[in-house]
């Protein structure tokens, strides 16, 4: 059988809105009304310190919620009144609803209000529209009303836009002037018109919802008018196996107030009737049914729950009799025939007058300590015994029940020891009161993943973080326990791009729901979403601390061609190329590297373009500092040429310190061209002509340290021949002196 779940199923935007104020209200809080229509969430509420009352003088002081739908301006008037804390969860399309009631009635019309009479959101609006308003359940009771010159037509927000447009018809030909204002909710629509769309194309439909909700009941109507079997139901328990014979395709859909995690459990039971609803062979067929007047049911033969049935197809007597509207059948027991009158009972009489009373009292206390396992509820239960393939667990009951190795735990296990242990306690879902061995059937799996999905909606609702065990790592993402099977895509692990996922297998992350939807068991965690929020708290608090010439140690995230950028703490500052070293570095990666941890010192700031300057060159020894002492003039160095110019060379004696070799110092010579004399990267001798600590300024020449370092040099003996006509005097011998003054 396939089930398939309506689009737009479920809580509703302002539901889910009034239910996160609620929770994240102050407790304990007076809901002025029920919160929801919704049983099961009013009682989660209520455990929650969210208290509903009837009216304000059930509240002395404190704080009053006022729900979804909205109060009129009279008890809001009052609440304040009494001092009373107003929080306003009132929907924004109903809001939106009541103050154009009042604008309406402000410019004199009659607001005329289609929506059930007695409904909290249709008081309010009655509030809001002034006591000349009148509401109308449909257009049979908008014909009974008289002429009004000027009406206006507003409709409650869950009510069918067809009822509305119904009333504005019928009313039309009573008025001179008429406006309408669709002020049903657009989620509503998409609701319903998902709801029909998907009735016309099953067998069977089921709508999920408390009986008291409004929306929910209009939403059984709509899908029991398109001629499928509608049943309304409000939990997984009430369905009834026999509601599905031979479907082939079962609809789900939900009302606005219905929680997420109750549609969820009427998916999964349908999706698994093998497991869940009664077996065929269980059904009643035995039982000789009682004779009933047909009229004691009040004739509601068509109520919703039931199927409608033509009038000359009856269903066999015995299946109306047990298929009651929400109500599971369960396997009933045999009937036990009395003895005839005539016959003596087998044990004598004076035993059964003097035991019964004491028999019964044991029998009545064993009863009262038996818990009722009926399919879909929660009892708890001990591991008294692990086999291969199962657990038994005492619940209380008769007899032990047993959990399959598959519905154990939501994770791949081949062994019951890897979860539970002989004494461990936990909560069980019961699938089926028992089986052919008279043993219940439980899951520990499924009442792990209900008490799962209610955490993981106050999460997504709150928006607080969530631990969770990185399992299995997927095409896409990480597969983390939360309870349920949840799944973080890559791009949501790190607030950049992450290589391997692999490394995360086996950790624990922080993690925020980001989407949940129960008809696909879909949940979407992210753990980018809280970095990023931690990463702005931390980058606002860096920025508020910033001073200009503070010291900060950062780390080295990226390296350009004209410098890195540093994280000091969320904010990124660029320290220049320039200002790495007093040295001349050609590229950032020649002195630092990414993820390298240094300290810098704030140059300048400015926060409105969000820039920050660094320098780490003024945390180091300045070279300049003690040059002249340690290149005295005169002084012969060694140094690189660093670059060239049309008026010398630069040449530097050591990282931050370069002199300038003018091109009159670079030869004896006349140099045209410096390149004619020198390259870039040549190691050249320079010799100190001057040192100016201050402008950090130097001199060089590099004829000079040549001509010194020539004369440094010991002299060496000179080597000539001698010619056979050599007098032994040369004009070197007599003018040696002159020569050299003159060179």
């Amino acid at each position: 059988m396939e089930v398939i779940v309506a689009d737009h199923a479920g809580f509703c935007a302002g539901v889910t809105r009034s239910v996160k104020m609620a929770r994240e209200a102050a407790q304990p809080i007076a809901s002025l009304g029920a919160l929801v229509h919704n049983r099961q969430v009013v009682e989660e509420l209520a455990r929650d310190g969210i208290r509903p009352v009837n009216s304000l003088e059930e509240i002395e002081s404190g704080r009053v919620l006022i729900r979804s739908h909205g109060v009129t301006p009279a008890t809001l008037a009052a609440a304040r009144e009494k001092g009373l804390e107003i929080v306003d969860a009132t929907c924004p399309f109903v809001a939106r609803a009541q103050a154009l009631a009042g604008k309406l009635a402000g410019d004199g019309y009659q607001v005329v209000i289609v929506g059930e009479p007695g409904h909290a959101e249709v008081e309010g609006l009655a509030g809001w529209a002034g006591p000349g308003a009148v509401v109308v359940a449909g257009k049979e009771a908008a014909a009974s009303l008289p002429f009004h010159p000027r009406r206006a037509v507003i409709a409650q927000t869950t009510q069918p836009v067809a009822k509305l447009n119904e009333v504005a018809a019928v009313l039309r030909p009573h008025t001179d002037s008429l406006v309408v204002h669709n002020t049903v909710c657009q989620a509503t629509r998409q609701r319903q018109e998902a709801a029909v769309k998907l009735a016309r194309q099953v067998d069977v439909m089921v709508v999920v919802g408390g009986k008291e909700s409004a929306n929910t009941r209009h939403l059984a109507e709509l899908c029991q008018a398109t001629g499928t079997p509608t049943y309304h139901v409000e939990q997984a328990g009430e369905l009834c196996r026999q509601w599905f014979i031979n479907a082939r395709r079962v609809g789900v859909t939900g009302g606005a107030s219905t929680p997420a995690w109750i549609i969820e459990e009427v998916v999964v039971m349908l999706s698994e009737e093998d497991k869940v609803m009664v077996p065929e062979e269980e059904k009643e067929t035995e039982r000789v049914p009682e004779e009933k007047d047909p009229a004691a049911d009040g004739g509601e033969d068509n109520a919703i729950g039931q199927p409608v049935t033509p009038a000359d197809a009856k269903e066999p007597e015995a299946e109306d009799n047990n298929v009651e509207a929400g109500v599971p059948v369960e396997p009933v027991e045999p009937v036990i025939e009395e003895p005839a009158p005539d016959e003596e009972p087998a044990a004598p009489a004076e035993p059964q007058e003097e035991q019964p009373q004491e028999q019964n009292e044991e029998m009545q206390q064993m009863e009262a300590r038996v818990p009722e396992l009926r399919r879909g509820s929660i009892v708890t239960g001990t591991v008294v015994q692990i086999n291969d393939n199962e657990v038994l667990v005492d619940v209380g009951g008769k007899s032990e029940g047993v959990i399959p190795l598959n519905e154990l735990s939501h994770r791949n296990i081949s062994d019951p020891h890897e979860v539970v242990a002989p004494g461990d306690t936990f909560e069980v879902m019961v699938l089926k009161p028992e089986d052919e061995d008279g043993h219940p059937v439980l899951s520990k799996r499924r009442a792990e993943r209900r008490a799962a999905w209610e955490k993981l909606e106050k999460y997504l609702a709150s928006g607080a973080e969530l631990s969770g065990e990185v399992i299995e790592v997927v095409k896409g993402g990480l597969l983390v326990d939360v309870g349920v099977r949840g799944f973080v895509p890559a791009s949501l692990v790190e607030r950049g791009y992450v290589e391997d996922l692999n490394t995360y297998l086996g950790q624990t992350l922080r993690l925020r729901v980001i989407e949940l939807d129960h008809s696909k068991n879909k949940v979407v965690l992210s753990r980018k979403a809280i970095l990023e929020e931690e990463y702005d708290q931390q980058r606002q608090a860096t920025w508020d601390s910033l001073e200009i010439g503070q010291v900060r140690t950062g780390i080295v995230r990226r390296l350009t061609s004209f410098g890195a950028f540093v994280d000091l703490g969320g904010v990124d500052g660029l320290l220049h190329v320039s200002e790495i070293s007093w040295g001349r570095v050609e590229h950032p990666r020649d002195a630092l590297s990414e993820g390298q941890e240094i300290e810098v010192r704030i140059l300048n700031i400015n926060k409105e373009e969000g820039k920050v300057s660094l320098g780490r060159k003024q945390l180091l020894p300045n070279p300049w500092d003690t040059a002249a002492a340690r290149y005295p003039v005169g002084s012969i160095v060694e140094g690189k040429i660093l670059r060239l110019a049309p008026f010398g060379a630069f040449v530097e004696v050591e990282p931050g310190i370069e002199g300038l070799v003018h091109i009159s110092q670079l030869a004896d010579r006349h140099v045209e061209k410096t390149e004619d004399v020198v390259s870039v990267g040549d190691i050249i001798p320079v010799k100190v002509l001057g040192v100016d600590q201050e402008a950090q300024r130097m001199s060089l020449s590099l004829r000079q340290a040549i001509h010194d370092k020539g004369k440094s040099k010991p002299q060496q003996p000179e080597k000539h021949q001698e010619s056979p006509d050599d007098s032994g005097v040369k004009l070197g011998d007599l003018f040696g002196e002159l020569f050299d003054e003159t060179k």
